[in-house]
């Protein structure tokens, strides 16, 4: 009876142990910011806080927008996400009413990166941008060591926006001098790239063997994809694209030279070689059936702004 109750007792003091550090790590105490640059991680010098500190001042007096630097250690076990979230609701970053706050977050020791976005920004500083500025002027500069160069490029491109204050045309996105608002090449290039090889591929076979149903469906499955990767939006690589499509349509005129392609491509949905099947010399339907493919579908504190979790995060 003892051995159980002792039992028993541990059981209790390790689930009591286990929320105590839940309820921890969800009232872990944030810390206070020193203006508009709190850095706690010790990782910009002087010279860059001061810049910061003076940039982030003019945004706030041109167009009420207020701008939040912090560095911390450690995120205490939360996530970047939640981290920033938090701090962005207890420091009250952006103006009451208006809820123009942005919070970047950086925690150099667990290579975290936040941009915490005010719901009243969130039309000009969008999630997509946001991750852009991430990817193209913090990380770079990050994975070489260089926190004070990432953070000033992430500020200023950030600042240039607000100070803006509209959704940015092309021309505004170009002048600096990044792809921001665009998708990656490489995504966009795989991504169309898979429909194109497949519709180069039916469409080769389709014409080799004369039937419409592999020649139209390549032509549009993979013809619609390319017209769209022609858009400079999508910044797809076109000279991955031409010579895949180029090559798979070879690969398909080749193999609809086959008698076995051949026969599958013409044969009538019940699989015989009747009128319209693989015996006919002209143009026929064709089998309604893949032709050998498949896919599937200046202040010492903030005005209370407000953040609905918009904004983006990045890691390197």
């Amino acid at each position: 009876m003892t051995a159980q109750v002792c039992r028993r007792d541990v059981r209790l003091l390790a689930a009591l142990a286990i929320v105590v550090t839940f309820a921890v790590r969800a009232f872990a105490a944030l810390p206070d910011h020193t203006g508009y640059v709190t850095d706690l991680a010790s990782v910009l010098d002087d010279a860059t806080e001061a810049k910061l500190k003076t940039l982030l001042s003019d945004v706030e007096r041109e167009t009420t927008a207020e701008m939040a630097v912090v560095t911390v250690e450690s995120l205490d076990g939360m996530t970047v996400d939640d981290y920033a979230n938090r701090l962005f609701k207890q420091w009250g970053i952006g103006k009451t009413g208006k809820d123009n706050g942005v919070l970047i977050l950086v925690a150099p020791g667990e290579r975290k990166i936040r941009i915490e976005v005010g719901y009243g920004l969130e039309p000009v500083l969008p999630d997509g941008l946001a991750g852009n500025i991430i990817r193209n002027q913090a990380l770079p500069e990050f994975k070489k060591g260089d926190f004070p160069g990432g953070i000033t490029a992430t500020v200023e491109s950030i600042a240039i926006i607000l100070q803006a204050n509209h959704p940015l045309t092309d021309s505004e996105r170009q002048s600096l001098g990044s792809d921001f608002g665009h998708p990656q090449a490489f995504v966009t290039t795989v991504f169309f790239g898979m429909f194109i090889v497949l519709g180069a591929l039916s469409l080769g076979v389709g014409l080799r063997t004369k039937t419409f149903f592999p020649t139209i469906w390549g032509a549009l499955f993979g013809g619609i994809p390319f017209v769209l990767a022609l858009i400079p939006f999508f910044n797809a690589s076109l000279k991955i694209l031409v010579p895949a499509a180029l090559a798979t349509f070879a690969f398909g005129w080749v193999k609809g030279g086959s008698e076995r392609w051949r026969n599958i491509t013409r044969a009538s949905k019940k699989g015989g070689r009747g009128k319209g099947g693989g015996g006919s010399s002209g143009w026929v339907m064709g089998n309604s059936r893949s032709s050998g493919s498949s896919s599937s579908s200046s202040s010492s504190s903030f005005g209370g702004g407000r953040s609905g979790g918009g904004g983006a995060s990045g890691s390197w």
